[in-house]
């Protein structure tokens, strides 16, 4: 049975036309379920609303900001603690580093320039490495793989993007 326009009509108490009332009442005498939400809206429309009671809104405006302060006290000994905690962890983890450069921050230095040059060294070798690889190995391999391989790229990302889609979608409204 279709409620849809019954539902609409009930729910947002628009005036309806003699035509309308009339399909409205004929559906009411058949629809347990529409019956129900006309009756509800009906009682939910006659009972009167009561007043606060006198001093409502200062006692409600005190507590609120008694609650604010509260919790900004709360968040700052939180943020407080948080920030004690991390910092004592990276003392006790960077304590050896620390009395090392104590000690001697000349040989502290020299290690950390050294590291870095081999670092240099280590990244540079790669990358003509990987130039050479990339001029040597297309010719090794038959073109058809490379156009197996796309084409299974391709796929992968077709399905990566269908999944997302899929995965994102929420249900809408009733």
């Amino acid at each position: 049975m279709d409620h849809q326009p019954f539902e609409g009509w009930l729910l947002n108490n628009q005036l309806l036309t003699a035509d309308e009332k009339r399909q409205l009442n004929t559906h009411l005498k058949v629809c347990s379920s529409c019956s129900a939400l006309a009756e509800v809206n009906l009682a939910l429309t006659s009972v009167k609303i009561a007043a606060p009671e006198a001093g409502f809104t200062d006692r409600f405006r005190i507590r609120l900001e008694a609650r604010k302060k509260a919790i900004r006290r709360r968040n700052f000994w939180g943020f407080l603690l948080l920030a004690l905690s991390v910092l004592s962890v990276l003392a006790l983890i960077s304590w050896p580093v620390i009395t090392r450069m104590v000690d001697s921050p000349v040989n502290l230095l020299v290690s950390w320039f050294g590291a870095l040059l081999s670092f240099w060294a280590s990244l540079e070798a790669m990358v003509h490495a990987g130039f050479l690889l990339f001029r040597i190995v297309p010719g090794f391999i038959p073109i058809y793989f490379w156009i197996i391989f796309m084409l299974a790229a391709c796929a992968w990302g077709l399905l990566w993007v269908v999944s997302f889609i899929r995965l994102t979608k929420f249900p809408q409204g009733v």
